[in-house]
């Protein structure tokens, strides 16, 4: 069964039109002990129309994660989705200042994901 997650809607633009985050980090964990995942992410622009910018395919190893960097820089909102194709895995999603600093604001795990249907 596929399983599909969203971060929803995250601006990121600063009230004087400066911008938020300038990179994402996405981690993905595989806590299957025994299998392989699939797992898509997909990154949209949200700059009125949503526009994919990008779009990853990629295997998790059991008991393994990943890690994966996206410029957003350009995006005055964006939003992450989170495609897989099994129950335990687990995923992640950080925003980076254009001063390489953590952005609580766009730190969004797992149980705070939206389950798309």
């Amino acid at each position: 069964m596929v399983r599909k997650y969203t971060t929803g809607p995250l601006n990121n633009l600063t009230e004087k039109d400066k911008t938020v985050s300038k990179d994402i980090v996405v981690n993905s964990l595989n806590q299957n002990q025994h299998k392989n995942v699939k797992v898509r992410i997909k990154v949209y622009a949200l700059n009125g129309k949503k526009k994919l910018i990008h779009n990853v395919a990629l295997i998790v190893k059991p008991n393994a994660s990943t890690y994966n960097s996206f410029f957003v820089g350009n995006a005055k909102q964006y939003e992450v989705q989170f495609i897989t194709n099994h129950i335990n895995v687990q995923f992640a999603s950080f925003g980076i200042s254009p001063k390489d600093r953590f952005v609580a604001a766009h730190r969004v795990i797992n149980s705070e994901l939206t389950r798309m249907v």
